[in-house]
């Protein structure tokens, strides 16, 4: 059950840098902002590094095995396609039917697992998967009249495309963990994936700001609070699903790591002191069932 207690740890950690991102959004342009979850978590990468090997000679060895720059380059580059379509989402006046479409990512990194790693489910695996991700979509919906009335517009297939890349990216990461045969422990593999993976992403957005918003370099430093935790937050984030997806099929560490939306609603009404409606209560209610199955399965 280790891999369970890592998802709800990623789960938590993404939910603190996402609450930050909120606030630096409102200072910095929308790929700034993005640019704030990789390359300050690279600073820590580079600590734990250095702690773990002591030197760079491990990384002929990394780059040396089979698929694994491949398979981390796609799933890198996928993982910013997703950022920017999902902040693309946030245009539309009617952006929560697509971002509650984006939660149908477990059922596709399912899909793609099956097709690219042939890992396979039983029955009540695949069951849980989809009763937590409707218990998921039920939390996500505040108006289901609007949920239905804008359910076959332009923002349904942006959802679902933003699920389709989320879910390609993790698929791809678990690949590359996984290509690496040369390593005994699951944490080093984890690790070496996110080490490059921020590299590469830290990389192409730096790439893209100093040709299109070297301003807002300057703005870094006035946030700079803000910033440090964030990268902090979204490190240790990230380290925890890899850790996790290293142990059990990605669909089920996502799939739990949903709680993430449930952390995020208990704030607010916690905070906000807001009405609890009864298709949230439904949708709780319908996540739990989902997750508790899915603990109860039988899992490599």
């Amino acid at each position: 059950m280790i891999w369970a207690i890592f998802a709800v740890l990623a789960a938590f950690f993404q939910n603190l840098r996402t609450s930050l991102q909120k606030k630096l959004n409102k200072n910095l342009s929308i790929v700034a902002s993005t640019y704030v979850r990789f390359a300050f978590a690279l600073p820590f990468a580079l600590i734990v590094f250095f702690f773990n090997f002591g030197n760079f000679d491990i990384i002929s060895t990394v780059l040396n095995q089979s698929n694994f720059f491949y398979y981390t380059f796609l799933g890198s580059v996928i993982q910013i396609t997703f950022t920017l379509t999902l902040l693309y989402l946030f245009r539309f006046s009617n952006f929560v039917v697509g971002t509650s479409l984006s939660k149908t990512e477990v059922i596709q990194i399912a899909i793609f697992e099956y097709i690219i790693l042939k890992d396979k489910l039983n029955l009540f695996g695949i069951f849980g998967i989809i009763i937590a991700t409707i218990g998921v979509i039920m939390i996500s919906i505040k108006d289901l009249r609007l949920f239905f009335k804008n359910f076959f517009s332009k923002v349904t297939l942006i959802g679902l495309a933003a699920g389709l890349l989320l879910g390609l990216s993790v698929v791809y990461f678990r690949a590359a963990a996984l290509s690496l045969e040369n390593f005994s422990s699951n944490f080093d593999k984890a690790f070496m994936t996110v080490f490059f993976a921020l590299i590469i992403q830290t990389a192409v957005i730096t790439i893209y700001l100093v040709i299109f918003e070297r301003s807002e370099f300057k703005k870094f430093l006035e946030n700079k609070f803000e910033i440090f935790l964030a990268g902090l937050s979204g490190f240790l984030a990230t380290l925890s699903w890899f850790f996790a997806f290293t142990l059990i099929q990605a669909s089920f560490v996502r799939a739990l790591g949903q709680i993430e939306i449930f952390f995020s609603y208990v704030s607010s009404k916690y905070l906000f002191k807001e009405k609890i409606t009864f298709i949230e209560i439904l949708g709780v209610l319908t996540f739990i069932a989902g997750a508790t199955i899915l603990l109860l399965t039988k899992t490599n």
